[in-house]
């Protein structure tokens, strides 16, 4: 069986949000309300997260951990 990450490149939404410690639909919420999410998507419309779409939410993480409203 093929990983996640041989379908396409970038992680999903499922790997990002286990290396955060989130819920996979926080994430998702974070796309639609504040347009914190990928940069692309695979071409079934699944959401595709690229090393510097990671390192933007782990700054919001942290911002959000610090006190700061997101």
């Amino acid at each position: 069986m093929r990983g996640e990450t041989d379908r396409e490149p970038g992680l999903g939404v499922g790997a990002v949000a286990r290396r955060l410690g989130l819920a996979a639909a926080t994430l998702r919420t974070w796309d639609r309300r504040y347009g914190i999410g990928p940069s692309g998507r695979s071409p079934g419309g699944h959401r595709r997260y690229t090393p510097a779409d990671v390192a933007r939410l782990e700054a919001m993480q942290r911002l959000i951990l610090a006190g700061a409203p997101p």
